[in-house]
């Protein structure tokens, strides 16, 4: 799963037409969203996507690291598996509200069942995906945003290893709400899998949402030049049986519901974030291998 986690609002900000009595008090709400919108980076979530837009010829790249450890027992003897992945993610506005996205991974697999291990390190699956703002509503200090995406991901990992050899495909849409002291995203999004070399990995639908509250400072003015903000994470997730050969593996599929909290520090160029994601619902079928935890950290960049 490729979340988009990248976005540099547009630096448009007029003033809308105001009642005169209220000229002063709107306008101070609506500078202070200028403050965030304008070349700054408002929040971000973590690990799910934003509709907020990206600025027509805006180039934005975000690292991101996370390691997984996934264990138990079958039959008295003890599974692990940690799996460690770096992705570079490259987001550019081709327009005001056309944003393009290029994911390419690295991942390194560890794998323990009893006294014997293996590994795994290469490229993963790259993805390509477009992302599209249909609705727009802003106020002074909020705004809404609706946009859905889609896109491929395409078999530059080693089948079987570190990639599963099949052309995918992936859609959604994200909306969302921000204000100048919080930002909500939700996200509907279904991943359609293919067969290849007889494995064809089930099917997914996730359902994300993403609350980010501004720690610090309290008291946003035009010389604010760093925000700390809260983020707390839900993410649902149901997966369809995986195939073999035409045969469907019971040992595969379910469902998982996970929490992601973290921090994250914001800049007017950079944003640097850190997350743990914990599993409160493991309902995988059979014996398939369920995740203990992911540590998430990232840093994201405009230019």
């Amino acid at each position: 799963m490729y979340p988009l986690l990248l976005y540099r609002p547009s630096r448009n900000c007029d003033e809308p037409s105001l009642v005169a009595v209220e000229r002063h008090r709107i306008t101070n709400m609506f500078t202070m969203l200028c403050v965030l919108i304008s070349g700054a980076s408002w929040a971000a979530p973590i690990a799910t996507n934003t509709a907020l837009p990206l600025s027509t010829d805006e180039i934005i790249i975000r690292e991101q690291f996370v390691m997984t450890r996934s264990s138990d027992h079958i039959s008295g003897t003890r599974r692990e598996v940690d799996r460690f992945e770096s992705r570079t993610v490259l987001g550019y506005g081709l327009t005001s509200k056309l944003a393009l996205f290029g994911v390419l991974p690295i991942v390194n697999i560890n794998h323990e069942f009893g006294d014997v291990g293996a590994s795994e390190f290469g490229l993963g699956d790259a993805a390509l995906f477009a992302r599209y703002e249909v609705f727009r509503s802003d106020r002074p200090g909020r705004t809404l945003r609706i946009a859905p995406y889609a896109g491929v991901r395409l078999p530059t990992g080693r089948d079987g290893k570190t990639g599963d050899g099949s052309v995918d495909v992936f859609g959604g849409i994200i909306a969302t709400f921000a204000s100048t002291q919080w930002v909500l995203d939700t996200q509907l999004r279904y991943d359609f899998n293919r067969e290849a070399d007889g494995f064809e990995r089930g099917d997914s639908t996730r359902f994300d949402t993403s609350f980010q509250y501004r720690l610090a400072p309290g008291r946003v003015t035009k010389d604010t030049k760093a925000f700390v903000f809260g983020v707390l994470e839900l993410s649902a997730n149901h997966y369809d049986r995986n195939r073999f050969g035409g045969v469907t593996d019971p040992n595969s599929g379910g469902f998982q519901l996970y929490l992601t909290p973290g921090l994250q520090y914001a800049t007017r160029r950079w944003i640097a974030d850190l997350g743990v994601s914990v599993p409160i619902v493991n309902d995988l079928n059979g014996t398939a291998l369920e995740p203990d935890y992911s540590i998430l950290t990232s840093i994201r960049i405009n230019f």
